[in-house]
């Protein structure tokens, strides 16, 4: 009985000698995410086969080739009938974001993952950002197209929100044309399916995507069930089909199925405040305008933070915001939300310009205005000094002929922060307005 003891090495040392020998056992070392079982079916080997240093290379290749490590090298000691096989690997940093088939309309998600695992036989929904894991999955979705001989080429792109959040792996088909027909609401309740399908409008003919369905939803319809109340109406992942399967009316195009769960209708609580130096909490509810017992809309909810955060602007609190969290009371259907007010610098009035009239009448109008130097910057002030004193201002100087009457004036406003000296400086440049055509 010969006994087998090689050192580490990347794949096999050139003095193993060539006979084969029989594998009892696969170790691993150095795994954090990939499980054990999922390397050895990566690697292509089976306890029990015979086996030689080519296959061992081989399969250290079928490692490397599956992008799921980064280093690998193995060592082999034991028999000749009795091996065991030891690889050392390490893992990628970093986590697997989430991978999405966005427009694969013509195959079940089952079949995609058992084509992508044909490729890569681990994988799990989820991708490294990694060229061969992602190059795999490519190859992957070109074959099941070439299989059922789809035209198309298949395109990646890498997805995230504006905050670098909800990051995700987007495969996608370019070049099939194959339009939305119709989109279905199964679990509507508290508002009409045709509602729902009525605010849909502007996907229809579209081209489908499963991101972009996703997306339009949230915009688009989320804002409907909140204006009713329901602040916690969510839309599961769309899917499609194609043809006459889905619709007779729709063959050779898509019906999207986009289920919701509405939750709850919210009354009106309370509003908690925390962080209002500048204000009372009387005050800031004014300002929110949502009273005790009356339906929680979500859009009027929306419509009061944003004027909690005007009225800070009065007082020069131009980057005021304030965080709304929601408490819910599932058992009474009652919401409560929890402001905090961040005021953030106070900001004083700089230089007021005016330019583009006459000279008295740009005098005049500085002297009109309110708002000096130093002094804490209204951020309402503007529009209120261009609706009043702004059109008397220019009718005198109409009557004074300093403006020759009939003439059409447009204001382009200009708002300038300086944030190191946190101070704002305002211009009002007038200019010719096109006249209106003549009435025939």
């Amino acid at each position: 009985m010969a006994l087998l003891m090689f050192a580490p090495c990347a794949y096999a040392q050139k003095q193993v000698p060539a006979k084969t020998i029989r594998l009892s056992s696969v170790e691993v070392s150095g795994l954090q995410r990939i499980t054990k079982e999922q390397t050895i079916t990566a690697s292509g080997l089976q306890v029990g086969q015979t086996i030689d240093v080519e296959m061992l290379d081989a399969a250290a290749q079928r490692l490397v080739s599956s992008g799921l490590f980064t280093n690998i090298s193995y060592r082999l000691r034991g028999t000749t009938d009795k091996a065991i096989v030891t690889f050392e690997v390490e893992e990628p940093k970093g986590k697997g974001l989430p991978v999405v088939f966005d427009n694969f309309v013509w195959f079940t998600e089952g079949e995609i993952i058992d084509a992508v695992r044909r490729e890569l036989p681990t994988f799990d929904g989820t991708a490294l950002e990694s060229s061969t894991v992602l190059g795999g999955i490519t190859r992957a979705l070109e074959q099941l197209l070439k299989e059922r001989k789809i035209q198309g080429e298949v395109e990646y792109t890498p997805s995230a929100d504006l905050s670098g959040g909800n990051a995700k792996h987007v495969f996608s088909v370019k070049g099939t044309n194959v339009k939305i027909c119709a989109v279905r609401f199964p679990g509507t309740a508290s508002v009409q399916e045709s509602e729902l399908a009525k605010h849909s409008k502007p996907l229809m003919a579209s081209e489908y995507s499963q991101e972009f369905v996703s997306a339009f939803a949230f915009a688009n319809l989320i804002p409907v069930y909140r204006e009713r109340g329901h602040l916690r109406a969510s839309f599961k992942q769309p899917s499609a089909k194609l043809g006459m399967e889905a619709s007779e009316s729709c063959k050779d195009e898509i019906v999207v199925t986009l289920p919701v769960d509405e939750g709850s209708a919210y009354s009106w609580d309370k509003a908690e405040w925390s962080g209002n130096d500048s204000y009372t909490a009387q005050e800031l509810e004014s300002a929110l305008a949502m009273k005790p017992g009356e339906l929680a809309n979500g859009l009027k909810i929306d419509d009061g933070v944003r004027a909690v955060q005007k009225i800070h602007g009065k007082k020069g609190y131009l980057r005021a915001r304030a965080k709304a969290e929601p408490i819910f009371d599932d058992a009474n259907r009652r919401v409560a939300y929890r402001f905090s007010i961040t005021e953030g610098p106070q900001f004083r009035m700089g230089t007021l310009k005016i330019t583009g009239i006459h000279d008295d009448v740009a005098l005049n109008l500085k002297h009109r205005w309110k708002l000096r130097g130093g002094g804490v910057y209204d951020d309402s002030y503007l529009e209120e000094f261009t609706k009043k004193d702004v059109s008397e201002v220019l009718d005198s100087a109409m009557r004074e002929g300093k403006i020759r009457p009939g003439s059409r004036l447009k204001i382009d406003n200009s708002v300038n922060l300086n944030n190191q000296a946190l101070t704002v400086d305002v211009q009002l440049n007038f200019k010719s307005a096109a006249s209106p055509p003549a009435s025939p």
